[in-house]
């Protein structure tokens, strides 16, 4: 794919929509963007002028299930406690339903093809990064059990080397929390969570194997025993590909990839204990222990631009977790701790013969959650009041042991967070108050404030609709990262924080229709959730350079823009369909710098693309289940003036899986081709990624 040269400017956005139909060449002109922070004001002001009527509500109960909007959480037993006090900020939880094609794939191929945050993925074996709502890859958070997973050095976590069956649960937070999850945390997080056990009597293994084009193998082996008193489990898995698919280089040539093998195998180990004396398989006193280690030992293949590659790097990581927890009726206390140990030797036998750093992290958390109000008591007001309140402590280590550089970072924090919500759960807001320092100095104060209303709901026997709003406002803030503090050559000391203010706020319209169950099991659900955001970061953190790049700070960047989530489904027997589109616009531009004449005024951020959409058609037929994948990604601009830009490219995935089950015994057989139109494209600027190829899958269970 070769860049295009052009001028930018409103007409690119129009010009872009269309070209998600036609591959042909757009020309782009000058002018400014369109602003949309008029528009979240008004939705936070429609929010609290509604917000005192949420007592009026009636709750009904019948035999229709009830949907959840806007990611309402139970408080249950969990890993991580801060999940039940983001209510009013958006959360998307990938489908089930979908993760079966996903589980010997990492998660950049997962989100990439499932969710509208743009994935940085630098080619075949090479890293990727998350960017939510036109952030960089640092301001975007990834965090396993609440635990940051994020290099310290680095600030981001490679989710190339994430494999997506080691997780229970995988959700996106959108927009930033930084009061709850702490500095980094601007543009958005991925929630990795695995379960805490419910201590009934269960026992399984499954065995998966797979196979694809390329060369790639695949196993995966899960296992599961529990009582009332122990859970044992583990979850192991091991790749191998030659990744030797053909591509364009820049002559149109069509060539084998060299250079592009790669291996992996890891896995995580939990141990989990039930304390409660009562041995009630509703356990309230759990203290658990995982142990994560994986390996993945991956050839750098040549970028276009290169002639020949023969890089090589190894990545080894190391994750511990020990959590406890104990749940009374008004109060939990919980306390976890983390070590952490990332090892990467890159060799590139022309420029660096050998190049080894190790990173090692600590985190811990205390916290305790407590009901204000008594649920016993008769006279008690309509709605539930709860705090929660913890310190973190994060301390990160790294030695380069080619530049004998060792660099440090100790952040403690204390945190507090309110939640209120109606009994009839028609109304929820949240406050929180994060205080950080960087050893003993303090560093920032961050607040934010999210709620959610139930505009409208409406339940009877055969239908549901059901209208609600939500809105988010939170301090961003983020430190700059070890490598940009002290990388020599290239580190700056001097570099400053990155602030800013988040909003965001949007609603959804849910409508469900169900025929009387006599007359057959059919029933409609539509659902259409619209978000706006709005964020300005002052001292935005970018690499400049030649021979030698530095971080600088940005004097200023706007980013905002507008999200949609839709879909249809559709039962009618043993039949099920299924059809969700979820599209993003988004305009990230710089705003004011510190340099003279820099030519990125007005422009926009490079590698944050204006439009993107993703669609998913599926039907399910009795143990049968087919799903076509489609993912739309716009215009990436290469450079800061946008005088180089990478074309969008559309890529349609087909996926299918039959399961079969006999006595204690179950089946599945899957089979997937992905780019099912053969199209060569780039992610990144000269890093071709794979054309058509096909993946298959078998799966036991006992």
């Amino acid at each position: 794919m070769k860049i295009r040269y052009c001028n930018t400017g409103w007409r690119q956005s129009a010009c872009e929509a269309f070209s998600f139909f036609s591959p042909l060449p757009v020309n782009i002109t000058d002018n400014k963007p369109v602003v949309l922070s008029k528009i979240i004001p008004f939705c936070i002001g429609l929010l609290i002028f509604c917000s005192p009527f949420f007592a009026n509500g009636q709750h009904k109960n019948d035999s229709l299930e009830e949907v959840d909007i806007f990611g309402k959480k139970e408080e249950n037993l969990s890993l991580d406690q801060r999940k039940n006090f983001t209510a009013g900020q958006q959360n998307q939880k990938l489908d089930t339903a979908l993760k079966v094609f996903y589980q010997m794939q990492s998660l950049a191929q997962l989100l990439a093809e499932q969710s509208t945050v743009f994935v940085k993925s630098y080619g075949v074996n090479g890293l990727a990064s998350l960017s939510f709502r036109g952030a960089s890859a640092a301001q975007s958070a990834v965090l396993w059990n609440g635990i940051p997973l994020s290099n310290p050095t680095l600030g981001m976590a490679d989710i190339s080397l994430l494999n997506s069956g080691l997780f229970d649960d995988i959700s996106l937070q959108y927009g930033s929390s930084s009061a709850l999850y702490g500095s980094g945390n601007v543009g958005g997080a991925l929630l990795l969570e695995n379960k805490l056990p419910d201590f009934l009597l269960k026992k399984n293994v499954e065995l998966t194997l797979g196979l694809g084009s390329y060369g790639r193998k695949d196993i995966a082996v899960q296992s599961l025993f529990q009582n009332e008193r122990w859970r044992l489990k583990s979850n192991f898995f091991y790749q191998n590909v030659r990744n030797d698919f053909e591509y364009l280089n820049n002559a149109d040539s069509l060539l084998k990839m060299e250079n592009a093998a790669m291996s992996g195998f890891g896995g995580i180990v939990s141990v989990d204990y039930n304390l409660d004396k009562n041995k009630s398989s509703d356990s309230k006193h759990i203290l658990s222990l995982q142990l994560w280690y994986q390996e993945f030992d991956r050839e750098i293949p040549p970028a276009l631009f290169e002639s020949f590659s023969v890089k090589n790097q190894l990545d080894r990581s190391f994750r511990s977790l020990v959590h406890w927890q104990k749940k009374q009726k008004r109060s939990s206390f919980y306390a976890k701790a983390s070590y952490n140990i990332d090892y990467l030797r890159f060799r590139d036998g022309v420029v660096l013969p050998n190049n080894e750093n190790s990173v090692a992290q600590f985190y811990s958390e205390a916290g305790w959650t407590f009901r204000l109000d008594n649920v016993a008591k008769k006279n008690r007001l309509p709605f539930a009041q709860h705090i929660l309140l913890f310190a973190p402590v994060q301390f990160g280590t790294s030695f380069n042991k080619d530049a004998n550089l060792k660099m440090q970072q100790w952040r403690p924090a204390l945190v507090a967070a309110y939640k209120l919500e109606s009994d009839n759960e028609r109304f929820s807001l949240n406050a929180s108050i994060r205080q950080e320092w960087v050893a003993v100095e303090k560093s920032a104060t961050l607040p934010g404030i999210s709620a959610l209303y139930q505009l409208f709901q409406k339940q009877n026997t055969n239908s549901f609709l059901k209208l609600g709003i939500r809105c988010n406002i939170q301090k961003s803030y983020r430190l700059p990262t070890l490598n940009e503090l002290y990388f020599s050559p290239g580190g700056n000391p001097n570099l400053l924080p990155e602030r800013g203010w988040n909003e965001d706020g949007g609603f959804v319209f849910e409508i469900s229709f169900q025929k009387d169950k006599k007359e057959g099991n059919n029933k409609l659900t539509l659902k259409q959730e619209t978000n706006l955001f709005n964020r300005n970061i002052k001292d935005w953190i970018y690499w400049l350079g030649g021979s030698i790049w530095t971080p600088h700070n940005l004097a200023e960047v706007h980013s905002r823009g507008i999200e949609t989530e839709n879909s249809i489904r559709y039962q009618t027997g043993n039949w099920k369909f299924n059809v969700s589109i979820n599209t993003a616009y988004i305009l990230s531009t710089t705003v004011a710098s510190y340099m003279p004449n820099d030519g990125s005024i007005g422009k926009q951020i490079p590698y944050a693309p204006r439009y993107s959409g993703q669609m998913n058609f599926g039907i399910h037929y009795g143990f049968l289940f087919v799903n076509y994948n489609h993912q739309y990604t716009g215009y990436r601009f290469v450079t800061v003036d946008e005088s180089q830009y990478l074309k969008p490219y559309q890529i349609g995935n087909l996926q299918a899986v039959y399961k079969l089950q006999w006595k204690d015994y179950n089946l599945g057989i899957s089979a997937q081709v992905l780019n099912i139109g053969n199209k060569d494209y780039e992610v990144v600027n000269a890093r071709p990624m794979p054309r058509r190829h096909f993946l298959l899958g078998v799966q036991l269970g006992i």
